[in-house]
């Protein structure tokens, strides 16, 4: 599908979301966005600046009271989800490769009070994320840097800097 096709379908798909979603979502146009599924509770606001695209699937959820912002000029790669209870902020121009997740909480499981316990994430502009990663609660990663395929970011990045995790392989035996 041409470019002409894709912001013509990608409209469309905001017009359905806003006449769903009404005043919780918000969005710039034009937008490349297709095939995303958006989730957006009673209390929660999603924020779409311009020119964010995506290849295959993309999952939005916001819950609770939580607040999505992406930054204009964004791109993800196959099979992203983003999901918030609490705030994710997403600067402009980062990448993003495939299989991400992206996720400010965590699953009380012991039952403890609050179900979704979340620490807002902050990923600053021109940010580029490798394929298959995840960024969890609590983050900020800098402007300008790099997160290596693979990873599993649970600290702070500073700006300008490249993160990987090393990892030693884990052997289970019975």
């Amino acid at each position: 599908m041409g470019l002409v096709g894709r912001t013509v379908k990608s409209t469309f798909n905001l017009c359905l979301w806003k006449l769903r979603y009404g005043g919780k979502i918000r969005a710039d146009f034009p937008l490349g966005l297709e095939g995303v599924r958006i989730e957006i509770d009673k209390g929660a606001r999603v924020d779409l600046q311009k020119k964010i695209q995506n290849r295959g699937t993309l999952f939005i959820g916001c819950k609770g009271e939580g607040r999505l912002e992406i930054g204009s000029h964004c791109f993800f790669n196959v099979n992203a989800s983003v999901t918030c209870v609490k705030r994710i902020t997403i600067g402009k121009y980062c990448k993003f490769g495939n299989n991400l997740v992206i996720v400010d909480h965590d699953h009380d499981f012991n039952n403890s009070g609050d179900e979704f316990p979340g620490e807002p994430i902050e990923i600053g502009n021109h940010v580029w994320v490798g394929a298959n990663c995840v960024i969890l609660k609590g983050v900020r990663i800098g402007d300008h840097a790099v997160i290596a395929a693979g990873s599993v970011v649970r600290r702070d990045v500073p700006a300008n800097s490249v993160y990987y995790e090393k990892r030693e392989p884990i052997v289970i035996c019975k």
